[in-house]
């Protein structure tokens, strides 16, 4: 993943010209008659309008990567849910605390993000059990944990004296008539 990759017209579906694409995401392998075919997603390069994201579909032996410098991406590889950059299965502990790091404000929302990737693996990874998807996809989320199993510093557990005090500003409450 973020290889920039370069595919001839002829060898892509879809599309005028040589296509420049820096890979996202690595997709399923299709046989057709003449060969076999791969589904890319990534972000296509060097149009006059700027880059623009989308997904192709191209002939595998026609794909020629182009040399380029860029971080490694902690992105999935499908279908087997691994991970690009470290070989784990996705997401692995550096993508989990990058993650929270990205969603620090929107729990809820790294939430649906993380449900709609189970939804795909569920679909990818059939014989998986369910539970196992759940905790690597959700599980981690309600622990108080970095992405790669450390204690968080930043979470303090709630001093006694003002869980006493909540309890008891619930407990107390009586409706006047």
């Amino acid at each position: 993943m973020g290889d920039v990759v370069e595919v001839a017209e002829q060898y892509y579906c879809y599309g005028l010209g040589t296509l420049t694409l820096r890979v996202i995401e690595v997709g399923r392998r299709e046989r057709h008659s003449d060969g076999i075919w791969i589904n890319l997603r990534g972000v296509e390069l060097g149009r006059p309008a700027g880059p623009r994201q989308g997904r192709v579909l191209a002939r595998l032996d026609a794909v020629r990567i182009r040399s380029a410098s860029a971080p490694a991406a902690h992105v999935p590889i499908r279908p087997g849910w691994g991970c690009a950059a470290c070989g784990q299965d996705w997401p692995c502990p550096d993508r989990r605390r990058r993650l929270l790091r990205e969603y620090a404000e929107n729990r809820a929302a790294l939430g649906i993000y993380l449900s709609l990737h189970l939804v795909d693996a569920a679909a990818d990874l059939r014989h998986a059990p369910a539970d196992s998807l759940y905790s690597r996809f959700l599980g981690w989320l309600g622990q108080d944990q970095d992405g790669a199993g450390r204690p968080v510093s930043a979470v303090q557990s709630p001093s006694p004296a003002s869980s006493s005090v909540s309890k008891r500003s619930r407990t107390s409450y009586v409706p006047r008539s």
